[in-house]
């Protein structure tokens, strides 16, 4: 019964720090959420930095526990980074999983040390595999065997040593959008018909003394719910891991990847990052232990279960039109270029009226849209919410990731601010774009401005 009870409550409820104020209105850590909302009339994009924190000490403290020999975690940035998130990383000591040279410049910039970076990426290029191995890295993720190949030059022509992990596809069927399942039989990560071929890869590029092959990862997809999945992923990895080793090849270290789903809905479970990493550990071990393997040092990539939650998106409500069966429109002053997920993924959300948390008045159905001019540009599809005017405070739940790093400036639409909310204060950590910044790399060539009739048919 009581689950059934927590598994009604509002999904505000369940998250640590959120609680309704002497106003009537959501507050995260005392800070008042409408305040926020009233600092711009554009959507701002917030943060809490106290359950980041939290969540990358359960990650850290589960695998200390579960797990007998070394263990890291590497934030997958790609969830959400800017130069606060590089440096709270490093704070926490924890590491970091890039994929573009743009990742690695902030990682760089936020002093994280090069032992606690790793990249991957499907189609890495000559420029960002240099500057990888010139700030000499921890790991290079390789995907394929051109990129092995590639690698092999840029090692020899540098003169510098690089470890290398090799992205392996076990093809396991998961439970989510088939956009972001990158294990599947049909992906374009990792080896995956070549697989049988990899020792034959190893001893032609391993051979200049510059790669060091020191072991194996898989990753099998985002908001993944249920761990039986890894599980069934760590069998078949296994059986490769027994394979290499009949053939010479000692797997030192495994990356198991992230993928741990989140709640975005009040019916959703939130995740237990203790019981996942638990399960999986115990997994690995008996895995290990049956196929006559030594354990590997052991790596996880979590990102979304790291930030998801910590995030929320304040809107202001606009208009509000009635549509056909009583569901009214409520547009607010963001929609598609600051959350895309809905539109590439069809991902559901909810929200409340910030400024009405207390709202005895009965509810009624609203689609949630945005300002695009996209038909599609909806953020919730149909919530219950107090009659909505212009001005209400909507907010988001569950934005922290893959929403500012999918931003866009579709219409010219600038990006929100983000903020990081701790007890009892909070600090832009990145400004919302101003008009000018929409034009900053714009350039203008002279016939534009001083000689239009060079473009004129004199013939006419």
């Amino acid at each position: 019964m009581e689950a059934q009870e927590k598994d009604r409550m509002s999904l505000w409820s369940k998250l640590n720090g959120y609680s309704i104020n002497e106003k009537g209105h959501l507050a995260l850590h005392g800070i008042d959420l409408v305040h926020l909302a009233g600092l711009s009339d554009r959507p701002l994009y917030v943060f809490d930095e106290l359950a980041i924190r939290e969540n990358l000490r359960l990650y850290k403290n589960a695998l200390k526990l579960f797990y007998p020999k070394s263990t890291s975690v590497f934030y997958a940035s790609k969830a959400f980074l800017n130069l606060a998130m590089g440096l709270l990383l490093k704070q926490e000591e924890v590491g970091i999983d890039v994929c573009s040279e743009g990742e690695l410049f902030i990682a760089q910039k936020a002093k994280i040390l090069p032992q606690n970076i790793i990249m991957h990426g499907n189609n890495k290029s000559e420029r960002e595999l240099t500057a990888a191995v010139k700030y000499g890295i921890k790991r290079i993720i390789v995907d394929n065997f051109d990129e092995l190949t590639l690698l092999e030059k840029v090692t020899s022509e540098l003169k510098r040593e690089c470890g290398i992990l090799l992205r392996i596809n076990p093809e396991v069927e998961v439970e989510t959008h088939k956009y972001i399942a990158t294990a599947v039989k049909e992906s374009k990560f990792g080896f995956y018909r070549d697989q049988d071929r990899i020792p034959e890869y190893l001893q032609k590029v391993c051979a200049n003394g510059y790669i060091k092959f020191k072991g194996i990862h898989f990753h099998l997809g985002s908001n993944i719910h249920k761990a039986s999945f890894y599980e069934e992923a760590l069998d078949k990895v296994g059986e490769y891991l027994a394979f290499l080793k009949n053939k010479g090849r000692c797997v030192e270290e495994l990356n198991i990847g992230g993928g741990l789903g989140i709640a975005y809905e009040d019916h959703d479970s939130v995740p237990d990052i203790h019981h996942f990493v638990k399960v999986l550990c115990e997994k690995l071990i008996l895995t290990c232990k049956m196929k006559n393997i030594d354990l590997p040092d052991l790596m996880l990539e979590p990102g979304r279960s790291i930030v998801g939650q910590a995030g929320c998106t304040l809107y202001n409500i606009g208009t509000i039109k009635e549509g056909s069966e009583s569901v009214h429109y409520a547009a607010v002053n963001g929609g598609m270029t600051d959350n895309l997920r809905v539109a590439l993924y069809q991902a559901k959300y909810t929200g409340v009226l910030a400024n009405k948390m207390t709202s005895s008045v009965k509810k009624r159905p609203y689609k949630i849209v945005g300002k695009c001019c996209e038909t599609g540009d909806i953020l919730i599809e149909n919530i219950c919410l107090p009659p909505c005017a212009a001005g209400d405070v909507f907010v988001v739940f569950s934005t922290g990731a893959y929403t500012h790093s999918l931003a866009s400036n579709y219409n010219k639409h600038p990006f929100p601010g983000i903020v990081f909310v701790r007890e009892g204060a909070y600090d832009y950590v990145s400004r919302e774009q101003s008009l000018e910044d929409l034009i900053s790399l714009d350039k203008i060539p002279p016939h534009l401005l001083d000689r239009p009739e060079i473009l004129l048919d004199k013939d006419k």
